[in-house]
C-alpha cells in the first residue's frame, strides 16, 4: 500500500526532483526506505504487469523450494516470500489452496504437553510489557518461554530468549528436564552475544523456573528487570509462542518426531541460523495502518497547499 502510493506520486511527478517535495523526504513521510522501495519494484514487477502464472508453473516452484528444506515442510509464510522473490504473481490465499489442493501439509503437532507450572506459592512480577511488544528497540526487551520437541527417546525441553525488536532468537538452550538450569543457560548465552546495557526487561510467564530465587537473583545481578504475563494469558507472552509455532511446522519431519534427541537440537539449531535469524522481524513491517495513512496524508497536504490562496493579513487597527 505505502510503496504503491508512493509509485502514483511518483509517475504523476508530484514528488521528485525541482518539484512540490524530494523524493527522500517524501519517503520519510511515509516511513519508508528508498532502498526498500525499489526493492518492491524489482520484486513485484511481475504481478504489476499481470503475468499469470498457471497452478502447474507454481507447483513446480513450490517443489522445487521444498526439496531444498530437506525433511521439513515449510509453510506459507515462508515459501510466499521464497517464491516472490524469484519473481512469481501469487498470493497467499491462492498458495494455500494450491498446497492443499496437492496434498502439501505441515505437521501439527497437536497433542498438549504443560510445559508452565504455575502452581506455586513462589514470588510473581507484574507485567511491564503489557502487550506493547512494538515500542522497545533492540535490546531493550526480550521475552522467554519453553517448549517441547517429540523423539523417540522421549522429550527434548528447549527454553529461547527473542529479542522483541528485531525477532531474532538471541539465546537458547536444550535440555532432557525443566530446570532451571534450562532458562539460565538461554538468557546466559543471550547477554554473552548480545551485552545489553542495564536496564533490560525480560519477559516470561510464570512458571516456576522463571519465578524461582535462583533466576530472580540472576536477574538483579545483571541489572534486569522481570516481566511476567497474567496467569493464564498466553496472549501477554504472543511473540514467544508464535515463534515456537513456527518451529514446529517447520522443524518437525513428517512422521510427527525425531529419531532421538541429538537428530532434533541439529536439525533446530540450523533452522534457527539458516531460517529465523537469517531474515529477522522489522519494526517497520509492524507499522500502525493509522500512522500509514498519516504519512500519506502529510505528502497530499503538501501537494494541496501548492494551490492554496493566501489570506490577507488583517490590516491594523490604529
Amino acid at each position: 500500500m505505502k510503496y504503491a502510493f508512493f509509485k502514483t506520486c511518483l509517475d504523476s511527478k508530484l514528488i521528485g526532483r525541482k518539484k512540490l517535495i524530494s523524493v527522500r523526504k517524501a519517503a520519510a513521510l511515509l516511513r519508508i526506505s528508498t532502498s526498500g522501495y525499489y526493492q518492491w519494484l524489482k520484486v513485484d514487477r511481475y504481478h504489476r504487469h499481470g503475468v499469470h502464472h498457471s497452478d502447474a508453473e507454481l507447483l513446480c516452484h513450490v517443489r522445487s523450494v521444498i526439496s531444498r528444506c530437506g525433511k521439513q515442510v515449510p509453510g506459507v509464510m515462508r515459501l510466499y516470500p521464497a517464491l516472490r522473490q524469484q519473481g512469481l504473481s501469487v498470493g497467499f490465499k491462492r498458495l494455500r489452496r494450491l498446497l492443499r489442493s496437492n496434498g502439501i501439509f505441515h505437521r501439527y503437532h497437536r497433542k498438549y504437553v504443560a510445559t508452565t507450572d504455575s502452581n506455586h506459592n513462589l514470588a510473581r512480577l507484574p507485567n511491564l510489557i503489557d502487550r506493547q511488544f512494538n515500542r522497545y528497540a533492540i535490546n531493550q526487551a526480550w521475552c522467554g518461554d519453553i517448549t517441547y520437541i517429540p523423539t523417540d527417546e522421549g522429550w527434548l525441553f528447549m527454553a529461547s530468549v527473542l529479542d522483541l525488536a528485531s525477532r531474532c532468537l538471541v539465546g537458547y538452550s536444550f535440555d532432557s528436564t525443566m530446570k532451571t538450569s534450562l532458562v539460565m543457560d538461554a538468557l546466559r548465552m543471550a547477554i554473552a552475544n548480545e551485552h545489553p546495557a542495564p536496564g533490560l526487561i525480560f519477559h516470561s510467564d510464570q512458571g516456576s523456573q522463571y519465578c524461582s530465587h535462583v533466576f530472580q537473583e540472576f536477574l538483579l545481578r545483571q541489572g534486569i528487570s522481570g516481566s511476567m504475563s497474567e496467569r493464564g494469558q498466553c496472549w501477554d507472552n504472543a511473540p514467544a509462542e508464535s515463534f515456537w509455532a513456527t518451529l514446529k511446522r517447520e522443524t518437525l519431519p513428517l512422521s510427527g518426531c525425531f529419531s532421538s534427541r541429538k537428530e532434533a537440537q541439529d536439525t533446530v539449531t540450523r533452522w534457527i541460523s539458516l531460517q529465523w535469524n537469517s531474515a529477522p522481524f522489522t519494526a517497520g513491517d509492524a507499522i500502525p495502518l493509522s500512522s500509514q495513512i498519516k504519512g500519506a496524508g502529510l505528502v497530499i497536504r503538501a501537494f494541496l497547499s501548492r494551490f492554496e490562496i493566501p489570506r490577507p493579513r488583517p490590516s491594523s487597527i490604529r
